[in-house]
């Protein structure tokens, strides 16, 4: 392999890092799978039939663009299995049929709009519905039905890994086929917030304003991280009333309801609870259960009923968790090189049956700070503005509930503070919550006021649990 080739190859792993991410890579690829460049053909090496055929199976889309990238052309793909001696045994392990996966590279069609379009995994069909997100899921498909009845906007709002950016995805798929006329675009809150800076600082602003006004559909995905982002809050917002006065439509997608983002600007805020707000819960037992079966059948893993149960069963956070868990176990039956049992599922599911991992006093911190739009060093100082001392109050409180910590050790954990300062904090929050009563606070977007119960269940769901404040 010449130096050039070399480089190539070395340019499209890291392509394929970037795409699926570091982790993902390590585990699927890692050192041990050769990258071949030959012929206008990549041959990825891999050292089983199982890894091949979850690489195909989920990966096949990021080799192709990440060597369309690299090489500026269409490469053939094959997945080849080596044998002992190095060799390949196997080309192109069969991957589960799912929607939008292929095996080889595929004429470019062309485009009614023109430009190149982002590849996107989520699609509606594949997504699982059940009680905790099936209002969010009727909303977009009323989308992709029709654009000129949707609501606008819409705004999907939950924690992460519940499916708000594979709803997202599938409404943009899904308009892709259903209207192929339709401009649309869609983006990160990052990504808008990055383009935006170096719009500003290259003088480009009329060609990034050009960008995103003329769409019918604009999808933006982690709508909160424009807090703290005043410029960009209100270029947004103009973005926004352009299309809005065009009766086109918005989707965005939020890890809280609009009016918990402390720093967004009360017009924005208000822009965005007009329409229609969403909230996804965790998925219940059923929808756990399907979600893991229909994994089970992508993945061509033929997985018993009672482990099946038992993973549902234990792993109840989020979707993400729950795939985790059933790539573990699939990965462990696999070198053990025994059929899945719930003995094995026990193995992969330890970290889940022995402890249920509480939050720590520095996520109960973080989660608060964001809430309140203040800082974790404000809630460790001495301030006694209002929103400030609220939220170290509320901290208290949650840290002293969902932690073993004394009350001195609190007091340590949160700025050296008094023992008899925390357990003040924490009789004055449970006064509130006996008498059903409201706490008050500013913010960027003006003053709150909301049921004491209301604001800690908010919090807690942030954080995990699934238990309520007491009353």
């Amino acid at each position: 392999m010449d130096a050039a080739v070399a480089e190539s190859v070395c340019r499209i792993r890291e392509r394929v890092a970037d795409r699926i991410g570091l982790n993902r890579f390590r585990t699927w690829f890692g050192e041990a799978t050769q990258f071949e460049l030959a012929d206008n053909r990549l041959d990825v090496m891999v050292e089983n039939a199982f890894a091949g055929r979850w690489i195909a199976t989920n990966y096949m889309s990021d080799l192709i663009e990440a060597a369309r990238e690299v090489t500026g052309s269409e490469l053939r793909v094959d997945i080849r299995v080596a044998s002992p001696n190095g060799r390949p045994e196997q080309e192109n392990p069969r991957p589960a049929a799912r929607p939008g996966s292929h095996t080889t590279p595929q004429p470019r069609r062309p485009r009614t709009n023109h430009r190149r379009t982002p590849t996107l995994r989520g699609e509606l069909e594949s997504f699982v519905v059940g009680p905790p997100n099936r209002l969010a899921h009727a909303a977009v498909c009323s989308i992709v039905s029709s654009l000129e009845q949707a609501v606008k906007p819409l705004v999907m709002h939950g924690g992460c890994g519940l499916g708000k950016t594979h709803l997202l995805q599938g409404i943009c798929n899904g308009v892709r086929r259903a209207h192929p006329a339709v401009e649309w675009r869609y983006i990160s809150g990052e990504e808008f917030t990055n383009e935006y800076i170096y719009a500003l600082k290259a003088g480009r602003i009329d060609h990034f304003r050009a960008r995103f006004r003329k769409v019918d559909l604009l999808v933006i995905d982690d709508i909160h991280f424009l807090a703290n982002k005043k410029a960009t809050q209100e270029e947004f917002l103009h973005t926004f009333n352009a299309i809005d006065a065009c009766g086109k439509v918005v989707v965005l997608s939020s890890d809280r309801h609009p009016r918990s983002i402390a720093t967004l600007s009360e017009p924005l805020i208000n822009r965005l609870v007009a329409g229609m707000v969403v909230r996804i819960d965790p998925p219940d037992l059923a929808t756990r259960r399907e979600i893991l079966r229909r994994r089970a059948l992508e993945m061509r893993q033929r997985v018993p009923d009672d482990v099946l149960d038992m993973v549902a069963q234990h792993v109840t956070r989020n979707v993400r968790e729950l795939e985790g868990a059933l790539y573990k176990l699939v990965a462990l039956a696999s070198l053990a090189r025994e059929p899945i049992t719930p003995d094995i599922a026990r193995r992969a599911l330890d970290d889940y049956i022995n402890q249920r991992r509480p939050p720590d006093a520095a996520a109960i911190e973080r989660v608060v700070a964001a809430q309140f739009g203040v800082t974790r060093e404000q809630i460790r100082s001495k301030s006694r503005d209002r929103t400030v001392s609220l939220a170290r109050a509320i901290t208290m409180y949650l840290v002293r509930k969902h932690t073993r910590l004394s009350f001195p050790e609190i007091g340590r954990a949160l700025g050296n503070k008094n023992h008899s300062t925390v357990l003040m904090a924490t009789q004055r929050m449970e006064h509130i919550l006996q008498r059903n009563g409201s706490v008050f606070w500013k913010s960027l977007s003006g003053k709150h006021e909301d049921p004491l119960h209301a604001v800690l269940s908010n919090l807690e769901r942030q954080l995990g649990r699934r238990d309520t404040p007491s009353s």
